[in-house]
């Protein structure tokens, strides 16, 4: 049987936009009712533009290509993460996100990985893409009185001004699901054009840190 992977494409976070959300988590953990939210480990967090799910490791290297094309004639451009939200929403949340504020050539990338991945056979995702990073999710079993507090704790909870990175490139990852949650490796790197010669990296052995 073929070889299958979890894979995902997203873009990778700086130092200072780790920080920033660690920060933004200390502020908010102790507000939000006991044992209440599945807290997302700071050093797996990404901004994911697309997840494939399960593919057969023979797939990969078209998915690169895919990637390595989207990417052509794209610049480096600013990402701002800022303020806090719920998913669906506050007076029903399963999940607690940081936003990223839209900017163009995020959009544009996301839609030609979009239209790339369709012509090799991915569906096309249904729901408008909307960038976040998710710090935490909601347990199981937060019901009526405790689901409510979460959300206006959340929406509620004001923080500093917002942290900003370049966006240099982007990656294909590998998630390996784990007791202790997702581990995730590199397995390609498009850095864009203006950053580099324009081609992509080797596969990466480094091995980010888990995410619940």
């Amino acid at each position: 049987m073929e070889d299958m992977q979890r894979l995902f494409i997203a873009i990778d976070l700086s130092a200072a936009v780790r920080r920033w959300l660690g920060e933004a988590r200390s502020v908010l953990e102790p507000r939000v009712p006991l044992r209440s939210v599945r807290w997302t480990d700071l050093d797996g967090m990404h901004v994911t533009l697309k997840f494939l799910g399960e593919i057969p490791a023979g797939r990969i290297e078209g998915i690169r290509a895919v990637m390595d094309k989207a990417a052509q004639g794209i610049r480096p451009f600013p990402l701002a993460v800022e303020g806090l939200g719920c998913f669906p929403d506050a007076a029903r949340p399963r999940v607690i996100w940081a936003g990223v504020r839209s900017e163009p050539r995020l959009l544009d990338l996301q839609q030609r990985l979009e239209t790339g991945l369709e012509n090799l056979g991915f569906s096309r995702e249904r729901r408008a893409f909307s960038p976040h990073l998710t710090l935490g999710r909601v347990r199981e079993g937060v019901t009526g009185a405790n689901l409510e507090e979460l959300g206006r704790m959340v929406e509620s909870t004001v923080l500093d001004t917002g942290e900003s990175m370049e966006v240099t490139g982007w990656c294909l990852f590998k998630s390996v699901l784990r007791p202790s949650g997702a581990e995730h490796s590199i397995l390609h790197t498009r850095v864009f054009d203006s950053a580099s010669a324009g081609q992509g990296k080797e596969p990466s052995n480094h091995k980010r840190g888990v995410t619940g």
